[in-house]
């Protein structure tokens, strides 16, 4: 074999990289490749913490919406039956006033020696 053959298989084999990795070791090429994975790798990584911290920070959100409606539901509830009581309250009154005799709406009524019945206000 000579040696132009050999010289230039050996080219034809670098340039198709079949050469051993000792032979591109030093490419600046290759370096500028690995640093640009290795950086794009941490990003990866970094953007994932980040999108995990909105993800938990969302849930946390979530949570206190929900005690807030919780809070407003229990108050709800608790004024109707707040109003409950007080309608109730008020219609046990009214149906010990309606109860007496000689009373009609709160007016006291007295009877006329002509027997027709007389408004007295209180």
């Amino acid at each position: 074999m000579h040696p132009a053959s050999l010289l230039s298989s050996c080219c034809l084999l670098l340039l198709l990289g079949a050469l051993p990795g000792w032979a591109t070791k030093d490419d600046p090429i290759e370096k500028v490749i690995e640093g640009i994975n290795r950086g794009l790798s941490n990003a990866e990584r970094e953007v994932g913490k980040a999108l995990e911290g909105i993800n938990n920070g969302i849930t946390q959100a979530g949570r206190e919406v929900e005690k807030v409606f919780n809070g407003l539901s229990n108050m709800g509830s608790q004024a109707g039956k707040e109003v409950e009581k007080g309608i109730n309250h008020g219609l046990d009154k009214g149906s010990q006033y309606s109860g007496h005799t000689g009373q009609h709406g709160g007016i006291a009524t007295t009877p006329l020696a002509s027997g027709s019945v007389a408004n007295i206000m209180p």
